[in-house]
């Protein structure tokens, strides 16, 4: 990270410690706020909403008018992971119990279903700090969009869960839905609260997509790559619950039919066996088909589809290049 994205970084996590923080002065502190300060003050990236800001930037506009939107697309992301949890039945986000561990699955829903609410109300804030009204009322219509599009993509990977038959493409389809889809979502609202044209907001998006898929592509290695302590999430969560994950859809692909058996008798025994124990039984496999490798170099095209559109939108300058800077920080990060 730059020290400019050092910079963007800070007053984002101050923003959403102002909005979501433990109230000075005796002020209003209830179950809701534990919940939500769980959940968002989480140590998390902040990959989107330095990707909002920057694009905003990049159209002229600078980072405190659209903190709001910043917030947003970070309370966004943060009630996904709450309802993906929950889905998953992981016990860990972020290096600590899942919300729903924490909490109770009723609560982490409804915590969930306030985070998506909450998140209008960061972004209409915008108006408030002098952003066009129309232009939040158009960045808002964007937010609908994508979450049913999310949404959608959701239930295609549930439908599709313990089918690795699939062909890798479809892995990246889901991925452009989700992962892609938010990514893109903050980019271009960006553009849109940025006063950008039409031009740099498909630039933007497109970039976005392609970032989205590169960085759900590194983030399916991280299993296979680092620790369960360093990744801060169940190591074998995509395996435990054969979900369509790039380095085993890309190792059934090219698996002999007994270490197909072998996938299969692992995910039969997973109740059985801990986390470490259905790694190292699948390791084998992932090495000999390469699926690691193959994983690698399509988070590498992708990271340069996303760079791409972004040099082919927009003109050089410090934004721009703390922008390509986040593709290459995507695809080494380790956690």
């Amino acid at each position: 990270m730059t020290t400019g994205t050092n910079t963007t970084t800070t007053q984002v996590r101050a923003a959403l410690e102002r909005r979501f923080g433990h109230r000075a002065g005796g002020g209003r502190s209830d179950e809701l706020d534990r919940m939500n300060r769980h959940a968002v003050l989480g140590g998390g990236k902040l990959l989107r909403p330095l990707v909002l800001l920057e694009f905003g930037a990049a159209c002229g506009t600078p980072a405190a008018p659209l903190l709001g939107a910043a917030e947003a697309v970070e309370v966004l992301h943060s009630a996904s992971l709450v309802h993906d949890d929950i889905i998953d039945g992981d016990d860990l986000r972020r290096g600590r119990p899942a919300l729903h561990r924490a909490y109770g699955t009723e609560r982490a829903l409804v915590t969930g279903d306030a985070l998506f609410f909450m998140a209008f109300s960061a972004l209409t804030g915008c108006v408030r700090a002098g952003v066009p009204a129309e232009a939040v009322v158009r960045a808002c219509a964007m937010v609908a969009d994508t979450g049913e599009e999310i949404s959608r993509g959701v239930l295609r990977e549930l439908a599709l869960s313990g089918d690795w038959e699939l062909p890798p493409g479809e892995g990246l389809r889901m991925a452009g839905q989700k992962t892609g889809a938010l990514l893109a979502l903050a980019a271009g609202v960006g553009v849109v609260l940025g006063g950008g044209d039409a031009p740099r907001l498909t630039a933007a998006t497109a970039y976005g997509h392609a970032l989205g898929i590169a960085f759900q592509l590194r983030d399916d290695l991280l299993p296979w790559t680092t620790s369960e302590a360093v990744a801060g999430k169940p190591a074998a969560s995509d395996l435990r619950n054969r979900r369509a994950a790039m380095p085993l859809l890309l190792a059934w692909q090219y698996a002999t039919p007994a270490e197909r058996a072998r996938l299969t008798a692992l995910t039969a025994d997973a109740p059985l066996l801990t986390d470490d124990e259905l790694l190292a039984g699948a390791a084998p496999v992932l090495h000999r088909t390469d699926a690691l490798a193959r994983t690698r170099e399509l988070a590498r095209a992708h990271a340069t589809a996303a760079k791409y559109a972004l040099t082919g939108g927009f003109p050089p300058c410090p934004h721009r290049d703390r922008l390509l800077a986040l593709t290459d920080w995507a695809l080494s990060r380790e956690s």
